[in-house]
């Protein structure tokens, strides 16, 4: 008896040390402590063509891994990954649009696996983000928001596999279910249901890929895929990166929170299929931020019931102050990440994508912060 109880001790204490990000609140916790996710889009090295199908096996692993290095040097704590993109590469139709598998030979699984390792050995955690919708133009993928049959088929024989194979791995903080796809919805759709309503977008500039998808649609894609990833593995965490705070919050003008646990499940039906975290992005292209974006606010004042990241920010898109000063007001506002677009931008940067160097210096501003209003931003990713 007492060995049979001294073995299950030794369990819980195994299970205590197996490291894995968790909400509570409007706070993040890593093996219970506080903490605060400060990083950078990476967001791909090859667009659409970082993983499956052999491709990660070239320069694409050596130039990601060395970015990662570059980023935990530089402090930062978590990257914002690209998987499937707009489906070029990954996951694999057939003739007719159905989803058959995460790729077609069979190599995206481990592809995904090798980047968590080394992140993990970097103490970085991971958000992968499966689809983009700020640049939409795969017919076989946009058919998903359409076709119920070839959405399940994604979920059976892509998302689930690459779930159950990666979602127990310490270094994967979420999974994000897509990137912007307000770009591509429909645009002043007037319902009598508040959640599948965009006219409180139309003088936003929300809709500028042409595509028309019905907020009911977009909705139902992510409560779904959410609900997939949830039943597939309880415990991951998922999210959604909006294009501006318009998206995700009900607490400023010509804004709506679409992703509220209710509207999700309106649109899909499916229990699991709510979010864990909000996520938006802010940019502006007059020099000065509006009164509602979240570096001129603080967190609460979104009067949201779940963490809320800045999830995309570029100084060379922004107001007047620099990368260090708003990786600091996120951590002091409530804020529970931050993380800059885009590391892919190399040490030149590119249009609204700040240089390598100016993304290093604000992630070094919060290296090895951590007080009682921000939480600890360097931590071990325990095995």
């Amino acid at each position: 008896m007492l060995k049979l109880s001294f073995v299950l001790l030794l369990g819980f204490w195994a299970s205590l040390s197996v490291g894995r990000l968790t909400t509570s609140g409007r706070d993040f916790l890593y093996n219970g402590q506080r903490v605060f996710l400060s990083g950078a889009n990476i967001a791909w090295y090859s667009y659409g063509y970082d993983f499956g199908n052999g491709v990660y096996q070239s320069d694409v692993k050596e130039t990601l891994e060395t970015w990662l290095t570059m980023i935990a040097n530089s402090g930062g704590n978590s990257v914002r990954q690209w998987v499937h993109v707009e489906g070029q590469n990954t996951p694999a139709y057939d003739s007719n649009g159905y989803v058959t598998g995460p790729d077609r030979t069979g190599t995206i699984i481990d592809d995904m696996r090798s980047f968590l390792d080394f992140a993990q050995s970097q103490n970085i955690l991971v958000i992968f983000v499966l689809w983009n919708g700020a640049v939409l133009e795969n017919q076989n993928t946009i058919n998903l928001f359409y076709d119920d049959a070839k959405l399940q088929s994604y979920i059976d024989n892509a998302l689930k596999p690459m779930v159950a194979a990666l979602g127990d791995h310490p270094a994967l903080a979420a999974w994000e279910i897509m990137n912007e796809p307000e770009g591509a919805i429909l645009l002043n759709q007037a319902s009598d249901n508040p959640c599948f309503d965009t006219t409180p977008l139309a003088n936003t500039d929300a809709s500028w890929t042409g595509l028309t998808i019905p907020m009911e649609n977009n909705l139902k894609f992510v409560n779904w895929q959410t609900h997939a990833i949830k039943e597939t593995n309880s415990a991951s965490l998922v999210t959604l990166g909006s294009w501006s705070e318009h998206a995700q919050s009900d607490a400023y003008e010509q804004s709506r929170n679409y992703y509220t646990d209710a509207c999700l499940l309106a649109a899909g039906g499916r229990s699991l299929g709510t979010l864990d975290f909000y996520q938006f992005h802010t940019y502006t292209y007059t020099g000065q931020w509006d009164p509602s974006e979240p570096f001129k606010v603080t967190a609460t004042s979104y009067k949201l019931d779940k963490p809320l990241v800045i999830g995309e920010f570029a100084t060379v898109c922004g107001g007047p102050e620099s990368s260090p000063t708003l990786f600091q007001y996120s951590y002091d506002n409530g804020y529970q990440g931050v993380w800059s677009w885009s590391y892919n931008g190399g040490p030149t940067g590119s249009t609204c994508c700040d240089n390598q160097t100016t993304q290093d210096s604000g992630m070094l501003q919060l290296k090895g912060q951590n007080n009682g209003i921000g939480g600890a931003v360097n931590f071990p990713i325990v095995p």
